[in-house]
């Protein structure tokens, strides 16, 4: 694969991660003020939302740093030998993975509690 195809699709995957962050955390958002403040017997609609913000953001951001480390994992042994490349084989993508699964499905969790206490 070409060195410059291959950045180009890595930093689209980031891209990509950062929106689903930010799109889940926004609704997390969202939703945690409808919670708060809004009106009372909507709470199966609230459960359908967190619900889905939590699958949306688990899957798409997964998906997303998969497909980052599966083309770390294809650099070239030109590009492989280079400063940049050993620092970027050092970096815990499945732990990466896992702190922002936990970390969203917590919120989720949080959010849950929320609306049937």
């Amino acid at each position: 694969m070409d060195p410059h195809l291959r950045s180009e699709l890595s930093m689209g995957r980031l891209d990509h991660y950062y929106d689903v962050m930010r799109t889940t955390i926004f609704s997390y958002v969202a939703i945690a003020a409808i919670i708060g403040f809004g009106p009372e017997g909507i709470s199966l609609v609230l459960i359908v939302l967190v619900i889905s913000t939590a699958a949306y953001g688990i899957l798409a951001g997964k998906t997303g740093l998969e497909d980052v480390e599966n083309l770390r994992d294809d650099m070239d042994e030109e590009f492989a030998q280079t400063n940049f490349a050993r620092g970027l084989k050092t970096r815990n993508m499945k732990g990466l993975i896992l702190t922002s699964n936990i970390l969203l499905g917590l919120i989720g969790l949080a959010e849950l509690i929320a609306i049937f206490a």
